[in-house]
Parts: structure tokens; C-alpha cells; sequence
């Protein structure tokens, strides 16, 4: 728990001035008033114009946020990302100016591993390409798809999502292993190290953070390590894939197939055979929408009691 912060009002009878640089659309109804009842919202969904005097509070989402354009905000007492990911916001400026920055973990519940369950689904089963082929007439791929039941899952990640992907494909017969930086344990799954994991698993999915060591994770030398019949599934950052060596693992069978739910650019991957993507929708359920407005909206209540949750500067 950070120390006491106390935001400065205007005065004792006028609610902190909000900038929320996403959409009306994103908080279900039921938070909206309890949300007009804690401060002066300013919605601003495209994330053009970050002047404003008055503004004490910033809701954010995956919106490049330097010291630049933060100094535009001179009232800025605190930054909340409404993900877990806080790494677009210039942290260093604002532990230099006395800004609190909270991000929002755990909301996602099941929502993300069932929709990495899906993304695997869809690549093994080439639904995507099947059902393309019957809407235009066109023939059938003729690729075959392969059970699940006696398959391997290897889980490069074993935070809460990574865990729960583990139980799933231990639901649908699957053997389940996990490599992770750290000791853990994670019902009727096994951990292993990462080369082996790449080896041994028919499917790979990365749930891990992004950082200096995992940028590129799944590089030429990796992919290398895997069955030719394998397919990855990234559910995390972007970068944690060199889409070249993607590109090259697909067109020479290093690797059978992938699905992406993407962050960024979908552009490396649209000329890719067998790669099914989702524009970073894993979350999106209706109940991982409530968990996630309804966990900053409660950080933001903690901090303007003087505790502000989820604080990470």
C-alpha cells in the first residue's frame, strides 16, 4: 500500500475534474452515475486534446502518455490505466511531479483464457478458412485438424490467466505444462523450462508480461525448437513474437498455424497462412467490461479516500 494521497480539491464542495480518454461506451450504466457521483467526467474518446485546467485524474487506456504531453495537465494529481499495462505512461515524469500512477490487474476473470482456448480452436480447426470457403462457393481447404484429447498444452506464463488456461485444456484431455520464472504450482500441470516446453508442447500460449527478456521470446531459434504440427497463441503483448521469424516458421512448417489477439498493427501477420487474429478482444465480455470499469472506478474512490489501490509509482 503506497502512502496517503491527497488530492486537492478546488474546494471541499466541487468533485476532482476527469479526463477520460475512452469511450462513454466502455462503462456499463450501472457504474456511470457512481461515476458522475465521485467527479466531473470530460470524455474525450479520441485522446486529441489533453489540455484542460482543473483536470485532477486521467482514465487511459494504451494512449502514449509522455512527459510532453502530461505537463499539459498542470492540475494531474493521477494517471489510472484501465489495463494492466502502464509502460505508455512517462512514470519518471510523474514520480517527478508528484503524480500517482495505478493501473488495473485482475479484471479479466475467464474472459482472456477462454478466448485463448478459442483462438487455438479456430486455427486447429481452420474455421476461419472453412467458413470463408463456404460463404464464396469456393473449395474446401483440405487441411486436416487434430483432437485435442492426448495433446499437449504448454503455458509460457502461470499468473492467474496462464492457470486457467491450464485447467481448460486439462478439461478438453490435454496434458498441461507451464514454464515460468519462478517456482509455482499449478494444479495437474508440470512445469518445465521454456526449451522444453517448446518442444514437447502441441500448442504454446504466451501469457506473460513484456519486458527486456521476453521481447522477441518466440525468435528464429526458438520457433526452431518446436513440432512442425505446433501452434502458438499469443494472448499478451505484441513483441513478445518477432513476426518475421512468425512469418518465416509458417511459410517453411517449422509451426503449424497461430492465433493473435492483437494489440498494435495487424499488418505483419495478414498475409500469413493459417494465423486466425482478434483485435485485442480478449477480454471483452460482457462480465470482464464490469470487472474492469468497475476496478478503476473503485481505485479512483480509494484514492480520493487517500489510499489509492493498484498503485505502481
Amino acid at each position: 500500500m503506497g502512502p496517503v494521497l491527497t488530492l486537492a480539491f478546488a474546494n471541499n464542495r466541487t468533485a476532482p475534474g476527469t479526463l477520460l480518454l475512452i469511450s462513454q461506451d466502455e462503462v456499463p450504466g450501472d457504474l456511470l452515475s457512481r461515476l458522475d457521483s465521485l467527479v466531473r467526467p470530460v470524455w474525450r474518446p479520441d485522446g486529441d486534446d489533453l489540455t484542460g485546467d482543473g483536470i485532477e485524474i486521467l482514465v487511459t487506456a494504451n494512449r502514449d502518455l509522455g512527459g510532453t504531453e502530461l505537463a499539459k495537465l498542470p492540475d494531474l494529481r493521477l494517471v489510472v490505466t484501465t489495463g494492466t499495462a502502464y509502460d505508455y505512461v512517462d512514470t519518471a515524469y510523474c514520480e517527478a511531479n508528484g503524480i500517482a500512477v495505478c493501473n488495473t490487474p485482475g479484471y479479466t476473470g475467464s474472459s482472456v483464457a477462454e478466448h485463448a482456448i478459442a483462438l487455438y480452436l479456430a486455427a486447429n480447426r481452420h474455421l476461419t478458412a472453412l467458413d470463408g470457403a463456404l460463404r464464396t462457393g469456393a473449395e474446401a481447404p483440405g487441411r486436416t485438424a487434430l483432437e485435442l484429447a492426448g495433446r499437449t498444452a504448454g503455458v509460457v506464463g502461470a499468473g492467474d490467466i496462464g492457470a486457467r488456461i491450464c485447467a481448460m485444456a486439462q478439461g478438453l484431455g490435454m496434458r498441461a505444462r507451464f514454464a515460468n520464472r519462478s517456482p509455482r504450482t499449478v494444479p495437474g500441470a508440470v512445469q518445465v523450462d521454456l526449451e522444453e516446453l517448446l518442444a514437447t508442447s502441441d500448442v504454446v500460449f504466451l501469457c506473460l508480461p513484456l519486458t527486456a527478456e521476453s521481447h522477441h521470446l518466440l525468435n528464429h531459434r526458438t520457433f526452431s525448437l518446436m513440432r512442425p504440427s505446433a501452434f502458438v497463441v499469443n494472448i499478451s503483448s505484441d513483441e513478445l513474437i518477432d513476426p518475421k521469424a512468425l512469418a518465416a516458421a509458417l511459410e517453411n512448417g517449422s509451426i503449424a498455424g497461430a492465433g493473435l489477439d492483437v494489440i498494435g498493427s495487424a499488418e505483419p501477420y495478414l498475409g500469413l497462412p493459417n494465423v486466425v487474429l482478434t483485435p485485442a478482444r480478449g477480454w471483452y465480455t460482457a462480465e470482464g467490461v464490469h470487472r474492469r470499469a468497475a476496478t478503476w472506478l473503485g481505485t479512483i474512490e480509494s484514492a480520493l479516500a487517500g489510499r489509492p489501490a493498484h498503485r505502481v509509482v
